[in-house]
């Protein structure tokens, strides 16, 4: 499945092209992101028109540039727009330029909706993707609940879907920063085995007791940034030279104003009314955490047989082995920066 910074540009680039009878090429998408790493994806070559036309040639960009939050801040104090300044109040409905099919232009901008915010807390700050599927998958198994087990820090968080009689159905867990993905990465290796006879396997993990007789885990949601997407590499940090010129204090802040700065962002995203219900989907009997499955579904086929593209080149994505040169000879390593040199470097 694609990202969702990936299907909007596919979602736009198709539709638009479509619908006024223009090419891709004329068609500019921006998006603002919270990673640097954003704009790497953008410029994979199966992230282009090629891939969902099928031409097979050199494509265009279904995200032609991506920008990240900390750069849109330079970008407006370069023009001397001061963000802080500005009314906090949603524009008026005469400034919205609809989106050319009614279909598509009602899903992504209902209205007549009533906010739920971002989720809770326990979806955590990247989305909510693992938040969802655990409560799908609960839904799906009659009686059964979530529940939630911290770990060592708020970065690690494990969750089990509990059946009404005891069973564990499924085990998940989110683990956020290198250093807890590392210890991860460290429990999921498979234990050596011991050379002294009769001796316990080395480096055996500690398994939690249950009564699961899968894998330990079913799915891990793995994000880079300590905090979440939040804290992400591209976000604007309390330290920034833009930022402190805005903040009161002669003093440099350091870390606990950095996590105080944090604290005030989380809150902002979980109060954010960016996750909609739409009065369309109220009378659907299949509803969790706010989202509809049927209506998703209707809307995505409505998408592919407006465009009449295929579903799964609009949705999905493939990826590619990215081959080191560590260990290499020179034929081999020539042969990887051949590669790296390819429209999106190789991905």
């Amino acid at each position: 499945m694609k990202s969702p910074q990936a299907l909007m540009g596919t979602l736009i680039k198709t539709t638009l092209s479509r619908k006024l009878g223009i090419s891709p090429e004329r068609i500019w998408h921006v998006a603002v992101m919270p990673c640097f790493d954003k704009k790497l994806e953008a410029s994979r070559e199966e992230l282009t028109d090629a891939v969902w036309e099928g031409t097979g040639t050199r494509g265009v960009r279904d995200v032609d540039s991506v920008i990240t939050s900390k750069e849109l801040l330079m970008l407006a104090d370069s023009r001397r727009i001061d963000f802080s300044k500005l009314p906090r109040t949603p524009l008026p409905s005469s400034s919205h330029i609809p989106f050319p099919d009614p279909t598509l232009n009602s899903f992504l901008f209902p209205s007549n909706r009533r906010s739920s915010g971002n989720g809770s807390r326990d979806a955590g700050s990247s989305g909510g993707n693992l938040h969802y599927a655990l409560h799908y998958f609960a839904s799906q198994h009659k009686g059964s609940s979530v529940q939630t087990i911290k770990g060592r820090n708020a970065d690690v968080v494990d969750y089990t879907v509990v059946a009404d009689n005891g069973d564990i159905l499924l085990k998940a867990a989110r683990y956020y920063g290198f250093r807890n993905i590392q210890n991860l990465v460290r429990r999921l290796k498979p234990a050596r085995p011991s050379r002294m006879p009769g001796g316990k396997p080395i480096g055996s993990a500690r398994r939690p007791n249950g009564k699961a007789t899968g894998p330990d885990y079913t799915y891990v949601e793995v994000m880079a940034c300590p905090g979440g997407c939040t804290n992400g590499g591209g976000q604007i940090k309390v330290d920034d030279p833009i930022n402190t010129s805005r903040l009161e204090g002669d003093s440099k802040p350091g870390p606990q104003e950095q996590k105080m700065w944090l604290a005030q962002v989380d809150e902002a995203y979980f109060s954010g009314d960016d996750s909609t219900v739409c009065s369309s989907v109220d009378d659907r009997n299949d509803l969790v955490e706010g989202i509809s499955p049927s209506y998703i579904k209707d809307t995505l086929s409505h998408w592919a047989t407006t465009t009449g593209l295929d579903l799964e080149r609009l949705v999905y994505t493939t990826y590619r082995e990215v081959v080191s040169d560590v260990g290499k000879n020179a034929g081999d390593a020539e042969r990887v920066i051949e590669i790296a040199n390819k429209i999106g470097g190789g991905w």
